[in-house]
């Protein structure tokens, strides 16, 4: 069933998120393409040149953000209506476990922020190639703080682990947006209100534990090694642990009140 639920997802949701992929795709070409014809001009056509790939660039950064923005309230629009809106009353009326509602939205709704977040990433690295000087200082940068760090730092178990890391940071994300919306089911007026309240609360109350650990973390580092400075590189040597850790705890969170609410006081009124 969970399959089934997952293969319904996709289908409602790849049309207009393919779509907005595609645009970055579009965009970037566009955009290269301008860089490209800089480089070529003549300096009696360069201002001409110049001002549009001003306005083809200006167009390709707006077209990003659009797309992030765009995707991310459509996912919670897409959670917000298929759960607690009209099509709810046809889901929950359906012989299939709450578990399975929950971890068939979240996994394709994290799959699609993580294949946005890629698009848009090999978008920028794309573009950046176009102009050799940038590209080389980018690489430059790399293997500079790669020396910095050590390179027997940097292994196989360390990428893996950070990618692992960052998938389950990507999940806490997507069911925080869900236990907020579930969340604010609990009030009978004012629901999208009340979910707004708590994804404010929740990311308050986040901001000040990070903050807490941050300052304890510091303190720790000069007491027993930097008195006189704090090594940023060297902090953060380490922090898919923590990243991993405040991941999955986050799931279990986000997840049991998202179960709690759709299992055991669901409203559609």
């Amino acid at each position: 069933m969970l399959g089934k639920l997952m293969k319904y997802e996709w289908k409602a949701t790849w049309k207009l998120l393919l779509s907005a992929n595609i645009l970055t795709v579009v965009m970037t070409g566009l955009a290269r393409w301008m860089v490209y014809l800089m480089g070529q001009t003549n300096y009696n056509d360069f201002q001409m040149v110049d001002f549009m790939a001003v306005m083809v660039l200006v167009t390709y950064v707006g077209s990003m953000f659009a797309v992030c923005i765009g995707t991310t309230i459509y996912l919670i629009y897409r959670f917000y209506t298929s759960t607690y809106g009209d099509q709810g009353y046809l889901l929950h009326t359906l012989p299939v476990d709450t578990h399975h509602i929950i971890i068939a939205k979240v996994l394709v709704s994290a799959a699609w922020v993580i294949i946005n977040i890629v698009f848009i990433y090999l978008s920028v690295i794309f573009l950046l190639a176009s102009s050799s000087e940038i590209f080389e200082s980018m690489m430059e940068g790399m293997v500079d703080m790669i020396e910095y760090l050590g390179a027997e730092k940097i292994t196989a178990f360390t990428v893996i682990m950070t990618v692992i890391a960052f998938l389950f940071s990507v999940f806490a994300k997507v069911l925080k947006v869900g236990a907020c919306i579930s969340l604010g089911q609990l009030s009978s007026n004012h629901k999208l209100m009340l979910a707004f309240a708590w994804y404010m609360g929740i990311y308050v109350v986040e901001q000040m534990f990070q903050g807490v650990y941050f300052a304890i973390t510091i303190y720790i580092q000069q007491m027993m090694s930097r008195k006189d400075y704090w090594d940023y590189f060297s902090y953060y040597d380490n922090q898919w642990e923590t990243s991993l850790l405040a991941g999955i705890l986050s799931c279990v969170v986000y997840y049991l009140l998202t179960w709690y609410v759709m299992g055991r006081k669901l409203n559609l009124d």
